[in-house]
């Protein structure tokens, strides 16, 4: 499952029955906002034994460079994490204030930003028509992780297979009030065999 604030308070002994082998928590957004939730969220999920990531929300009319910073200086837990993720989509963002290149070249250096404090290959979060409008054939070495809601393992319309699949945005777990995005990785049943 993915988790931000907007998932409210979390009753964590609860969601200890959910059958859930990965978290990622929202850590950063933009330049300069921090979830204040990520810390807590880190601590408990951890200290549960799951497999935790950390993701940015990448906001295309600011500086890679400084949205990369944000991130470093909120998330410091590298040992034994999912690699970081960045979440790149049309939805609440903000028009890019450069052009198309200028843009990717921010992009660009948020990413490389990211795998140089981290040592491994930020995945990307992010829809078909944001893949195809703005990562196709420039980001294919990234790991991708695509929401695509519905039954059915998506694929790009350049049909890249994905890493992670986020099938649905409405799911009801223990200890979460509200629904909860959850994820998949196509090949690995759920009792991981």
């Amino acid at each position: 499952m993915d988790l931000s604030h907007h998932n409210g308070r979390i009753d964590w002994n609860q969601l200890e029955e959910a059958p859930i082998d990965f978290i990622y928590l929202k850590a950063t957004e933009g330049g300069d906002w921090k979830d204040p939730r990520f810390l807590a969220h880190w601590r408990e999920a951890k200290a549960r034994g799951w497999l935790v990531g950390a993701y940015h929300f990448y906001r295309l009319c600011r500086p890679g460079y400084e949205q990369a910073q944000n991130f470093i200086q909120t998330v410091e837990v590298r040992q034994g994490t999912l690699p970081p993720a960045v979440d790149l989509e049309y939805a609440h963002n903000c028009e890019p204030y450069g052009s198309a290149q200028e843009t990717l070249a921010d992009l660009d250096q948020f990413l490389i930003s990211l795998e140089a404090e981290y040592g491994m290959r930020p995945v990307l979060y992010t829809t078909k028509e944001f893949h195809a409008d703005w990562l196709a054939g420039r980001y294919d070495t990234y790991p991708l992780w695509l929401r695509a809601l519905g039954d059915e393992v998506p694929e790009t319309r350049d049909h890249r297979q994905v890493d992670i699949w986020q099938y649905t945005m409405s799911a009801r777990v223990p200890g979460i009030e509200g629904k909860v995005d959850m994820n998949r990785v196509p090949g690995v049943r759920a009792d991981n065999k």
